[in-house]
């Protein structure tokens, strides 16, 4: 795979269960990812009491509610909040009504190029974080970013945040690379890549170190963008990286877990 590939839900045929992990109960999924990235995302639809399950798997996932809301074992993840499951943990989320997810993950038989941070400590545990983050940073670029997981985790590198434009924004971004793959999921709006405009429901599967940029619509738009690893961004070629942590990109704390 040598450059981005999109596909959008809308073009993929649903199919029965929920793709890449454990499901009871009524459920259908779509993949919006090719079968040979390194990373994964299944949109999924639940009803009411249906449940993901995690068994000891070997990669960390993340699942974002569109709508609805999950219980994971007693804590509630309403639409907008994030479930991040780390590697080796063993836990149930059930929809409460119907419920939509888009869920991620990682293929563990594909290694990842290493991050910038050392290896992360054992694994084993569940984040269930509200629709504030973790932290919240953007304001250099003139975006909102929410940061579900952002790699600084003491046992997962995984990242998983919103970026939100001005509505009124109609606007090319700086051409960059990442060190990592990434996969983006348009929520609201829309967005361009070149000749290529997106609408809700379309994931761009990035390999790393592809330049692009993104042209916002007017109207504004909002992504769910994953990473297995914390990245370092480049944006014109031959210049100093910039490490992609909250922190590092101006964040702050805002610890709705």
């Amino acid at each position: 795979m040598t450059k981005w590939t999109s596909i959008a839900s809308d073009d993929v045929a649903a199919s029965v269960g929920a793709g890449f992990r454990s499901v009871e109960g009524q459920a259908s999924s779509r993949q919006l990812s090719p079968d040979n990235f390194s990373l994964w995302l299944v949109e999924t639809d639940l009803s009411d009491a249906a449940t993901l399950s995690w068994s000891a798997h070997d990669s960390d996932d993340a699942v974002f509610v569109l709508n609805g809301e999950l219980d994971v074992e007693g804590q509630s993840c309403p639409a907008g909040g994030a479930v991040i499951v780390e590697r080796g943990a063993r836990v149930t989320a059930t929809a409460k009504g119907s419920t939509s997810v888009a869920h991620f993950g990682s293929r563990s038989h594909v290694l990842a190029p290493p991050g910038p941070l050392h290896a992360p400590g054992p694994g084993g545990r569940v984040h269930v974080v509200g629709p504030a983050g973790r932290f919240e940073s953007g304001a250099r670029e003139n975006v909102s970013a929410v940061w579900f997981a952002d790699g600084t985790c003491d046992s997962c590198r995984v990242q998983l945040f919103t970026v939100e434009t001005p509505v009124s924004d109609d606007r090319r971004g700086r051409p960059h690379s990442h060190s990592q793959d990434e996969i983006i999921y348009l929520i609201d709006g829309a967005v361009s890549m070149g000749t290529y405009t997106f609408g809700p429901g379309t994931a761009v599967s990035i390999p790393a170190d592809v330049r692009y940029a993104l042209t916002a619509q007017d109207g504004g738009h909002r992504f769910l963008n994953f990473r297995r690893d914390v990245s370092w961004q480049i944006y014109e070629l031959g210049s100093e990286p910039i490490i992609e942590t909250a922190v590092a990109r101006g964040g702050r704390p805002t610890d709705d877990a």
